[in-house]
């Protein structure tokens, strides 16, 4: 099954409207994760979902005509809507049936878009089977000798701060070739050594600027921008060392403000907040587009939710583990049953739907995107990072309105135990990506 069920999902959409020009197939132009990056065609959405729909399209037919075109087909319909009547929509409900996401209603929004909803129990089931059963390969491709192969080379200067540590701008430079190897590496690319290179192998050389001033046309250039300070915009002469201290006695600071960060002992707290320092570092520079200039943060307040947050909440999902745990350690709760004998319509609730189609299911079409943009020299770390602050956004709402634990009560356990598989697999999409970001979780609140 496809990595990213989106993609496929928006392929049997387009073909319910679309087909190829006299009969012969578009020889694999259609790339249908590009049909949530068109515009007004489709909108997959991840707020407001009962209002706006799990996804909007556009109803008036030249939009759909300009897209279809370019991929060698055309509408199967000559009409200038789409879907211009409830005998229509109807249509498409029951062809979604065989697909691999039925639809089970659909509005019109306005004149010009319809809202359509997703039957939710079929996403439900495959996503937390999936997430919880491929864990740290959720949303990653299987490579073959087929894949497309890339090299990656980073191109450094070494500078050093005039005490002999190293500069942000090359910690940036330097974090910005780690992540995009990981990226790489969980992606649908093969990475290959320089002397492994094909004619074919995408070449990228991360660099703090570009060697040229046209556009290479043997690699593609991966610019790392400076580092400046907040007022004068200036370049930053701070160390990486001395930034790592100032970011993790912010953490700190914060921890105790929030009363919410207590290690399990008093040796602990110092890792704790080291590793909370760095991952804040790797926020500020990278919450940004990596060619932008990134703003240190002096005054522990950043432009985002930022880590601490993000960790935050990823603290709160080990302590409900580790909670869920020790009670059924205890005998409170019995063991946590197999996926199949759960009633997953618990989880059909907006609130639940929410984390489960926004987050979860939207996980792998997340990763291609970062990469979308790849042969002009753009890698979208921001938008991972965005990902994770809108994610604990969801989930510290979710943990604020629903209780997971509650007294054991025989009416009340399937409740619990839906909802634990659902903490589950947020905690390992949340981890998922904080370790592409080379960040670790946190496991204390």
């Amino acid at each position: 099954m496809d990595c990213n069920p989106l993609s496929q999902f928006s392929v049997q959409l387009f073909e319910f409207f679309a087909k190829p020009v006299n009969g012969k197939a578009a020889g694999g132009a259609v790339r249908p994760s590009r049909l949530r990056r068109c515009g007004e065609i489709l909108r997959y959405n991840n707020e407001d979902l009962a209002e706006q729909g799990d996804f909007s399209l556009a109803s008036i037919s030249r939009y759909w005509l300009n897209f279809a075109s370019k991929q060698g087909c055309a509408l199967r319909r000559n009409a200038d809507f789409l879907l211009p009547g409830e005998e229509q929509r109807q249509e498409l409900i029951e062809q979604s049936k065989e697909w691999i996401f039925p639809l089970a209603e659909i509005t019109v929004l306005r004149k010009e878009r319809y809202a359509l909803h997703f039957q939710r129990r079929p996403i439900i089931t495959h996503v937390l089977k999936s997430v919880l059963t491929l864990a740290g390969d959720y949303g990653r491709p299987l490579k073959t000798v087929q894949s497309p192969t890339m090299w990656v080379q980073l191109r450094t200067d070494g500078r050093a701060t005039t005490d002999g540590e190293q500069e942000l701008r090359d910690y940036r430079l330097e974090q910005l070739y780690k992540i995009m190897l990981r990226l790489v590496d969980y992606s649908g690319w093969r990475l290959v050594e320089q002397e492994d290179r094909q004619a074919s192998t995408l070449c990228v050389i991360v660099e703090s600027q570009k060697c040229c001033q046209r556009p290479p046309n043997d690699h593609v250039c991966l610019v790392s921008g400076p580092v400046l300070e907040p007022v004068k915009k200036t370049a930053t002469a701070m160390s990486v060392k001395d930034y790592l201290e100032l970011r993790s006695t912010h953490m700190r600071l914060m921890a105790m403000h929030r009363s919410g960060i207590r290690p399990a002992g008093v040796d602990n707290i110092d890792s704790l907040m080291k590793r909370l320092g760095e991952a804040a570092v790797i926020v500020d520079l990278f919450e940004v587009r990596h060619a932008t200039a990134a703003i240190v943060v002096r005054n522990g307040v950043g432009s985002s939710k930022g880590a601490s947050y993000v960790l935050y909440n990823s603290a709160r999902l080990e302590t409900l583990m580790r909670t869920f745990a020790s009670m059924v350690n205890a005998g409170v709760y019995e063991p946590l049953p197999p996926l199949g004998e759960i009633d997953l319509s618990i989880l059909e609730d907006d609130m639940d739907w929410h984390l489960i189609y926004g987050y979860l299911l939207a996980f792998p079409e997340l990763l291609e995107s970062v990469l979308d943009n790849l042969q002009q020299g753009q890698c979208s770390v921001h938008l991972l990072i965005r990902y994770l602050d809108n994610l604990a956004s969801a989930f510290s709402r979710y943990y604020r309105h629903k209780k997971v634990l509650v007294q054991k009560r025989d009416q009340l356990m399937p409740i619990v135990y839906a909802r634990m598989y659902l903490i589950m697999a947020v905690r390992q999409v949340l981890n998922t990506a904080l370790s592409l970001l080379g960040i670790e979780p946190v496991d204390f609140v």
